[in-house]
């Protein structure tokens, strides 16, 4: 055997490890960006389901206000006709009417 018969030995196995790591290589790039595509669509997922979750929260705290604008303002209604009620009514036997002249 001469040393070309040993060297193509040697080189035929290394050629093949060779290709075989550069389809890794390549594959790897592939799989790489498939994550990252895969991993952007769940944050966008997640970031859709938090605005409708804030935009809820939002409305419900625009009606809750809304709901206590209109409390407090039925509210002061009723002291203002209570008060009201209170300053029209007149005593029994006791005058409005208060006679300082003498």
């Amino acid at each position: 055997m001469g040393h070309k018969s040993i060297d193509m030995q040697i080189a035929i196995p290394r050629s093949q490890d060779a290709s075989r790591i550069q389809d890794q290589l390549m594959r790897q790039g592939q799989q790489f960006q498939d994550a990252l595509t895969e991993k952007e669509l769940k944050q966008s997922k997640l970031n859709q389901t938090k605005v409708k979750v804030q935009e809820e929260v939002q409305w419900n705290n625009t009606d809750e206000n809304e709901r206590q604008e209109k409390k407090q303002s039925e509210k002061k209604t009723l002291e203002d006709e209570r008060e009201k009620n209170l300053t029209e009514v007149s005593h029994p036997y006791l005058g409005n009417h208060i006679d300082f002249s003498r």
